[in-house]
């Protein structure tokens, strides 16, 4: 169930735009409980939407899934939760899609891709520009915490403090470059730390 998609922002060539990925790409998705497996999915994450197009038809048609209804997706291997959907009542996040990171035993490391909107007049046009702006998020014993600094995760991983500075210090072009890319590979980095501690 769902609305057709439509895209009413303008943009220009080199916009980048308002989709996570900008083509339908095969994802599996769980739906009104019940998974289904490769097919052609898109996630708008200005508005937050996911957007189904029917495998039988054109590519150029796609349909809003009623958020209510969806619990998970994947594209590409990367998996996402709408976290209003969740059993689990006490993980104390805004409602909506966020990319999910499991590092068992330890944390779970979230994602909110989101999008600042801007508009520009080009050649007396009037376009619209994206500007990624995500949110980081960890679950550890069942308390989140917003991750905005490299003091908010030393106060979580105090035994880590050196190994995270380090990291800072050797991947400054990547977190100038790619946030999502540069906290993911920190997480994992974390993450192996810790495990290297407990053998």
């Amino acid at each position: 169930n769902g609305t057709p998609h439509t895209n009413p922002f303008r943009t220009t060539k080199e916009s980048i735009n308002l989709y996570y990925i900008n083509t339908y790409e095969l994802g599996n998705l769980t739906y009104d409980g019940q998974i289904y497996y490769d097919v052609n999915l898109k996630y708008d994450i200005f508005r937050d939407i996911l957007i189904l197009s029917p495998s039988d038809k054109s590519q150029n048609i796609g349909i809003n899934l009623a958020k209510t209804k969806v619990s998970s997706f994947s594209i590409k291997d990367i998996n996402f939760v709408n976290i209003e959907n969740q059993n689990n009542k006490d993980l104390k996040l805004p409602s909506g899609y966020y990319e999910q990171n499991i590092y068992y035993p330890y944390f779970t490391f979230y994602t909110k891709h989101y999008k600042d909107q801007q508009d520009i007049i080009s050649d007396d046009q009037a376009f619209v520009i994206y500007k990624e702006n995500p949110s980081f998020f960890i679950d550890l014993k069942n308390t989140v915490y917003q991750i905005k600094t490299k003091k908010d995760l030393i106060k979580l991983f105090p035994e880590q403090k050196k190994q995270i500075s380090e990291f800072y210090l050797m991947n400054r072009e990547l977190k100038k470059t790619n946030l999502n890319l540069f906290m993911k590979n920190l997480m994992k980095y974390i993450s192996n730390s810790l495990t290297i501690q407990t053998i």
